[in-house]
């Protein structure tokens, strides 16, 4: 930088310093965007370059400009309206004429360099946040998604779960923790379901009422229907049918407090209940959080915790000195009182909160049932008579054609089939069941499907579809038929079990559904469908329960225990041990090894009593056995005689 100043004028006859050269007009560089950071930093260059005369007459004096001492602020250059500021845009524009000014600087010029690189960083502190012009404009933010099932038609009660509705989980929950045998069928099921019963019908009277005392009785018939399942686990002791039981008693009950009339509607409702499992969650979170706020005003929950505390060590203190003092009392109190350790602890805890949510969904439910209102609508969308005529028409054909070849099955044409598949008799009977079921459930679908999306607007539309859909549901019907016999022959030939004794009683089921089609499809419309569908599965599990499902499996394999399977006989349980204690030696104490074992390790509580299970403990006390192993051996050396 020059040292001129008013003192000191520059002489004619001396050449133009480095100053003025670096002023002289130049080729203009191309324009390049800068951010403010940059832009600040070389304007407080420029401030340095171009110093006071005041400072300049100084003559290396120190400063007395304001910056030296006292940091000031530089804004920053606003950029232009229509351009946007690059995060890391270069300024050589400023860069040359600082580099000509370097050599002409002066002793005064270095003293202000140091203020003035702390202006310039203050200055860089205080650049003001970027603007975006209209051009680079950020998108606009999505449209939030539509409302959901959960928010337009089941939205939950408008109030929390209070404590009446805590202390309707917590007896559910304790009564699952106590009286529930998960491992095995028992009394316990049938107690845990009255008490769940019982309390969420006591929550019944606060939420809406059903439209019509129809619906009302329905929802009462979905209950029993529920508690009657579950009353199976009482009188039966096959696990693989008790867990079907369970099931529909779940869906059974979901359907008491949810209802349902079209299949969506039932579908939906079947599925509350497990759905209500996790909503109470909240639920009842929030209320905990209202009545919290609540306690903190009065002494009164304070004052119950503390009488719930003294309770529970008065009965433990006493009740150990009354054990410690009859034996009999310590017999009964261990019968009833299960056995205190960790694993206990753990159960009992994950049964209290399992059993909890149960009763907690439940009443969520009740309170506020699902507005099913919408399900119900028949569909707007049809489809017109080429549609349904042509698969329809390619289906009754080709079910027509199936069913010539199995009436000539049926009525024992031997020679034919032999002739045509090469099996013999037997073995053309055990194969296909599978496929025949498929079958069946998917010409259900076929028929469900038509039924909602086929026009019904003319008297034509409404015949075509009557005499596609009836011949449709008689050939079916004669193809369950096809199927029950196979499998019925299929048994004779190689023997019950209990995976052909249900799938052969699930196919029964399916011809009943094929008839309450056909009753249906004379209106087109039958609103009372879906809850008979279901209603008459949960027939066929108390039909079953009632049957005793392996008491017959037993007998019938009894009667040819010559070509029996012994190890399937001893995997049979208690209901079939009067049948099995009709065999003679050995095969009897061979059939029954494992049921002797079984129930001499696991002993009943009173919360797993079962009746099958008590019968079978008296008949087996009267019965003298062989050691297993020795009978098992004799049993398959008489078979291999045979």
């Amino acid at each position: 930088m020059s040292d001129t100043s008013p003192d000191n004028p520059p002489q004619p006859d001396e050449p133009s310093p480095p100053a003025a050269e670096a002023a002289a007009p130049a080729k203009k560089a191309p324009a390049r965007k800068r951010t403010p950071a940059k832009a600040a930093k070389a304007a407080a260059g420029t401030a340095d370059a171009e110093p006071s005369p005041d400072a300049a007459a100084t003559d290396g004096a120190p400063s007395e400009n304001p910056a030296a001492g006292v940091p000031q602020t530089v804004d920053a250059p606003a950029a232009d309206a229509g351009t946007w500021v690059a995060p890391d845009a270069a300024t050589p524009a400023a860069e040359p004429a600082a580099a000509t000014e370097a050599p002409a600087a002066t002793p005064a010029a270095a003293t202000v360099a140091p203020a003035a690189t702390a202006a310039a960083a203050v200055a860089t502190a205080a650049v003001p946040p970027q603007t975006y012009p209209a051009d680079m404009a950020r998108f606009s933010p999505l449209p939030p998604p539509p409302p959901g099932f959960l928010q337009t038609r089941w939205q939950g009660p408008d109030y929390a779960g209070g404590p009446a509705a805590w202390v309707a989980a917590l007896i559910g929950g304790l009564a699952t923790a106590i009286a529930l045998p998960l491992s095995r069928p028992g009394i316990g099921w049938l107690l845990v379901g009255l008490v769940m019963t019982g309390a969420v019908w006591h929550a019944a009277r606060f939420g809406p009422k059903p439209d019509t005392r129809t619906e009302r009785w329905v929802r009462i018939g979905w209950a029993v229907l529920a508690v009657a399942l579950l009353a199976v686990g009482t009188f039966r002791d096959a696990g693989w049918l008790y867990v079907f039981c369970v099931l529909g008693a779940l869906a059974c009950g979901s359907l008491a407090v949810a209802g349902g009339h079209s299949v969506r509607a039932v579908v939906v409702g079947a599925l509350a209940l497990p759905l209500a499992f996790f909503r109470s969650i909240p639920w009842l979170a929030k209320g905990a959080r209202a009545w919290q706020q609540t306690r903190e005003k009065s002494g009164t929950a304070g004052r119950i915790v503390l009488s719930l505390v003294v309770t529970f060590v008065l009965l433990v203190v006493f009740g150990a000195l009354f054990a410690s003092a009859d034996a009999a009392f310590a017999t009964m109190l261990g019968d009833i009182l299960p056995e205190i350790n960790a694993r206990a602890i753990f159960r009992g805890v994950l049964y209290t909160v399992i059993g909890g949510l149960i009763t907690a969904g439940a009443i969520f439910t009740v309170l506020a049932p699902p507005d099913l209102s919408g399900l119900e609508r028949p569909a707007t969308r049809r489809i017109g008579r080429i549609e349904v005529a042509l698969p329809l028409g390619g289906l009754v054909l080709l079910f027509g054609a199936f069913v010539v070849v199995q009436l000539r099955f049926i009525f024992g044409d031997k020679a034919y089939i032999q002739k045509t598949s090469g099996l013999t008799f037997s073995e053309y009977a055990v194969q296909g069941f599978g496929q025949l079921l498929v079958v069946t459930m998917l010409t259900l679908v076929v028929i469900g499907l038509v039924s909602r999306w086929a026009s019904k607007e003319t008297s034509q539309d409404r015949v075509l579809l009557r005499a596609l859909l009836g011949a449709l549901v008689l050939l079916s019907m004669v193809i369950v038929g096809s199927a029950v016999w196979r499998m019925w022959l299929y048994q004779n030939t190689y023997g019950w079990t209990r995976e052909r004794l249900f799938f052969g009683s699930v196919e029964l089921y399916l011809g009943g559904v094929f008839i309450l089609i056909a009753i249906a499809g004379w209106k087109l419309r039958a609103s009372w469908f879906p809850r008979a569908a279901v209603a008459g599965f949960a027939g066929l599990l108390l039909f079953l329960g009632a049957a005793n499902p392996e008491h017959f499996i037993a007998e019938q394999n009894v009667e040819r225990f010559q070509k029996i399977d012994f190890w399937y006989l001893r995997a049979l349980g208690p209901d079939a041990a009067p049948a099995l204690a009709q065999l003679p030696e050995p095969y009897r104490s061979c059939a029954l090894s494992w049921m002797i074992r079984d129930l001499k390790a696991n002993p009943d509580q009173w919360y797993s009593w079962n009746l099958s299970r008590a019968h079978a403990r008296e008949l087996l006390k009267d019965i003298q056995t062989m050691p297993a192993g020795r009978a098992c051996t004799e049993s398959d050396n008489l078979n291999a005689r045979r």
